[in-house]
Formats: C-alpha cells, sequence, structure tokens
C-alpha cells in the first residue's frame, strides 16, 4: 500500500481527534493518567484550529493510504525558543508521534519524522535540534527512536504527595 505524507489542514481536525484517541488509549496502556478525558475533544480542536494550524512554530504532518481521506498516521512538530539559562537554543519538539495498529510496519513513523526533519531544517528559526518524548515502559518506542538517530539525554522522575497517594 502507498501512502501520502501531507501537512495537515483545518478539514483534517476530526479525524485527528481520532486518531488522538488512539494515541492517548496507547500511552494509558502504560499510565492510566494518559487516557484522554472525554471533555477534552473540544479543547483539543481548538490547540489544533488556533495554536498549530498556519503557525511558523508548529506543524502537524498527517499520513493517509493513497486515494483515501482515512488518517492513519500523525505528527506534531514546534519550535522551542531559546532557553533563558542553558545553552539550548532553538530546538525542535515531536508530541503525538502516533500510527494506527493496522498501518504499522510499513514506513510511515520513519516517514513522518522525515517530514519532521525537513520542517524543522528548514525553518528559519534556526533550529539546532529536536526532541520527542515516551513514556516510561514503551520499550517499542524507544528502540523505535534510537534505531532512528535519537539518542536519551534525559530521564525523568516522579514522586507522588501526599495527596497523591
Amino acid at each position: 500500500m502507498s501512502y501520502q505524507i501531507r501537512t495537515a489542514t483545518a478539514d483534517d481536525g476530526e479525524a485527528l481527534l481520532e486518531l488522538w484517541h488512539g494515541f492517548t488509549d496507547h500511552l494509558s496502556e502504560f499510565d492510566r493518567r494518559y487516557h484522554h478525558n472525554e471533555s477534552a475533544d473540544d479543547r483539543w480542536l481548538q490547540y489544533f484550529e488556533n495554536q498549530l494550524l498556519g503557525s511558523k512554530y508548529g506543524t502537524v504532518l498527517v499520513a493517509e493510504p493513497e486515494g483515501s481521506a482515512a488518517i492513519v498516521g500523525a505528527l506534531e512538530a514546534r519550535i522551542m525558543g531559546n532557553h533563558p539559562i542553558f545553552r539550548l537554543k532553538n530546538h525542535g519538539y515531536i508530541n503525538g508521534h502516533f500510527v494506527e495498529t493496522d498501518h504499522r510496519g510499513n514506513g510511515l513513523g520513519e516517514r513522518l519524522l522525515d517530514a519532521a526533519h525537513e520542517w524543522f531544517s528548514e525553518s528559519d528559526k534556526d533550529v539546532d535540534f529536536y526532541r520527542v518524548d515516551t513514556i516510561h515502559g514503551d520499550s517499542h518506542a524507544m528502540k523505535f527512536y534510537e534505531d532512528q538517530g535519537f539518542q536519551p539525554v534525559e530521564h525523568v522522575y516522579e514522586r507522588p504527595t501526599d495527596q497523591g497517594q
């Protein structure tokens, strides 16, 4: 099967929302706190429409089978500004990188990353590097990103407060 990678449009909002549900379902397999709230749908659509579409600091890339309007993969790319304290210059961040289970193994995840790499590289914001987070326990995602040339640079730890226990 052949796939097209393109930039999302306003018409893609509802289809991306459905894909986002698959992404949050995947994350919640590792940590139930990542399951989306039902009331979050409107907020996500507003974020997509008001902060990502047409932004020079972010984009959403989508994958769809040739000849179909079904979106089966997506990736959000954002540019983060210079850090006020550290020597971290403009850099990119990848969020929501997800391909539907039935369409994995076809190189879509790699193609979405390649398109994001190109978008970051062509930015007039002098993006030096870009990052992606994985959820603890998702060894498949960790291996995938390392196979794509990403290197781990941080580990995030958390501890509940007395209120969170």
